[in-house]
């Protein structure tokens, strides 16, 4: 019951945040590659943030935080959504780079140079999809969403619906 009403606590306070759990990724059109220095730097950026993630320190992430995100949101609820994200993955294991983008039209959000980078994650209890949502903020590539896509296959390959 504790664990219910943690869940519900965070589904309430990432309703306004960037950061979900197997919710729509914004529908972004990141298909320009970027150079090979930029490719460096948003893999870092992302790497940096993600480290912190799998160590447990979500609360420590604030610190790679887009200013412009830090201005919507309050630390608390990007701290809490980020532990609510990781509930029952269990410890990570491995994680590789599936494609980056980069972008100047990000909905819903201000004017700006923003990159894009998946990852295919594997954790103690199951493999994931990440996104990480940066944007360039002049001086670094700041985090602006973190997103978890889980998909569950029920049954063998060999099962097929009535």
């Amino acid at each position: 019951m504790k664990l219910f009403a943690v869940v519900l606590l965070s589904a309430a306070l990432l309703s306004g945040c960037d950061v979900s759990f197997n919710k729509s990724t914004p529908k972004v059109t990141a298909s320009d590659p970027g150079t090979q220095l930029q490719q460096q730097q948003i893999f870092d950026a992302a790497l940096a943030f993600l480290v912190l993630l799998d160590a447990g320190k979500a609360d420590m992430t604030w610190s790679v935080v887009s200013p412009t995100f830090q201005a919507k949101i309050p630390e608390p609820v990007w701290v809490n959504g980020l532990k609510a994200l990781r509930i029952g993955l269990g410890s990570f294991n491995k994680r590789e780079p599936l494609g980056f983008g980069f972008t100047d039209q990000m909905p819903d959000a201000p004017a700006g140079h923003y990159a894009v980078i998946e990852f295919a994650s594997t954790f103690a209890t199951t493999a994931v999809k990440e996104k990480v949502i940066l944007r360039d903020d002049d001086e670094r590539w700041g985090v602006v969403g973190y997103f978890v896509h889980k998909s569950i296959t029920f049954g063998g390959d060999d099962k097929k619906a009535p």
